[in-house]
């Protein structure tokens, strides 16, 4: 029984006991319209990998899907040459993903910012599961991206680029453990710690926020974190703007199975 269906088990839907104030609403309401009429991201190769590994890291599903297209949406600087010549981001240079699984959505990025002609990222990765460490560069390697520009390191969240990238990074992916559950799953090193989110599946977003905004380079840095419903992104929102100065709108959302999934867009106050 795959991982995705021992989530679907646990996580009822109850979007409707999570309803947002009418503003955040209409911001979740423009993002479905986003995410219905973007262009769909290619998935980088995973060729490489076996079945027996998808036992060992989590497989991509409709969470990485959806950041995929996110970050296909904004980066995508070939085919969209108005946002090529009005660059939002600024030049690239630090890439991080927390929690990189099998690499895919770093790994999409950074094939995006090379089609772009950008010869200047470094990618960073971490994750807590020494196997997903492995695949992750395993699957730059099948991608075609040189492994002198992609660093994989074994850590909780952002531990072991927190001082090194502070104030550094210039683009931050999250795709978080964000299913409810006791907060007694949370903090394996295994498959499970993809998944399991503790109290409101926020136990580990919550630990991240500080690091997200440490590590934002100013005045363009951005970060995308997905959510769903049941981690009261509002609250996050909130949360983020009162203590960090990090606007945080929904920017892609769907519904999945019987869930609501958004990848929520953080950008500093400027």
């Amino acid at each position: 029984l795959c991982h995705c269906k021992r989530m679907a088990d646990i996580h009822p839907l109850r979007t409707k006991d999570l309803i947002p104030s009418p503003p955040f609403q209409d911001l979740n309401s423009n993002a479905e319209v986003l995410a219905k009429s973007c262009q769909k991201a290619n998935v980088p190769s995973l060729d490489h990998l076996k079945i027996a590994d998808y036992n060992l890291v989590y497989e991509p599903s409709d969470d990485t899907f959806l950041m995929l297209d996110a970050l296909f949406h904004e980066f995508n600087y070939v085919a969209n040459e108005e946002e090529n010549n009005n660059n939002q981001h600024g030049v690239i240079k630090n890439v991080l993903e927390i929690g990189s699984g099998t690499g895919v959505s770093i790994i999409s990025l950074g094939i995006l910012l090379k089609q772009s002609g950008n010869s200047e990222f470094t990618l960073y990765a971490t994750d807590v599961n020494q196997e997903a460490v492995r695949i992750t560069m395993q699957t730059a390697e099948e991608n075609g991206l040189d492994s002198n520009c992609i660093k994989v390191l074994k850590g909780d969240l952002a531990e072991p680029v927190l001082d090194d990238l502070a104030k550094k990074v210039d683009v931050l992916i999250f795709n978080p453990p964000y299913v409810p559950t006791p907060d007694t799953e949370v903090g394996s090193v295994g498959i499970e710690a993809s998944w399991a989110g503790g109290k409101d599946g926020r136990v580990v977003i919550d630990r991240a926020i500080p690091q997200i905004a440490k590590l934002l380079s100013f005045p363009n840095g951005v970060a995308y974190m997905v959510v769903v419903d049941d981690n009261k992104p509002e609250e996050i929102s909130n949360f983020m703007l009162e203590h960090y100065y990090i606007r945080v709108v929904p920017l892609l959302r769907r519904r999945a199975r019987n869930e609501f999934l958004t990848v929520l867009k953080c950008t500093l106050i400027q």
